[in-house]
């Protein structure tokens, strides 16, 4: 059946699809781009091999969640816990300013961000769970 929504709703659905379309994007090329040289990644970031890789492919996993909506929740947790360990590895470890230009953690924060509007809001019903009833 059908969903169609209006008023609000729709805006509220809208805003949620945006969201998603943000961290799809966001974390497919961040998933890319670790996948490339997950070894440079690994040495750059100063992580073991095996954190590289499972930060990769739960990166491309979150992705493929925030793009089709299926266990977007979930994902978004997910992002949302990947993000404090990142921003505190910022902070104390690689003692990041706040800055981008000087690779602090605002962008961190803001995926954070938008990744706990879609934990605590789900995806929306532009979603393929809800376009299928499931």
């Amino acid at each position: 059946m059908l969903m169609i929504v209006t008023g609000p709703g729709l805006l509220a659905s809208i805003v949620l699809l945006l969201v998603r379309a943000m961290l799809t994007v966001a974390f497919a090329h961040e998933s890319q781009l670790k996948l490339k040289d997950i070894r440079g990644f690994a040495k750059n970031d100063q992580v073991p091999l095996p954190v590289a890789w499972v930060v990769a492919i739960a990166e491309l996993a979150a992705a493929l969640s925030f793009a089709s909506g299926v266990l977007a929740p979930w994902a978004g947790l997910g992002v949302v816990v990947l993000m404090l360990i990142t921003t505190s590895m910022q902070i104390f470890r690689w003692h990041s300013t706040y800055w981008a230009a000087k690779s602090g953690p605002e962008y961190d924060l803001l995926m954070l961000t938008l990744a706990a509007v879609i934990a605590v809001f789900g995806p929306g019903v532009i979603a393929i769970p809800t376009l299928f009833g499931l």
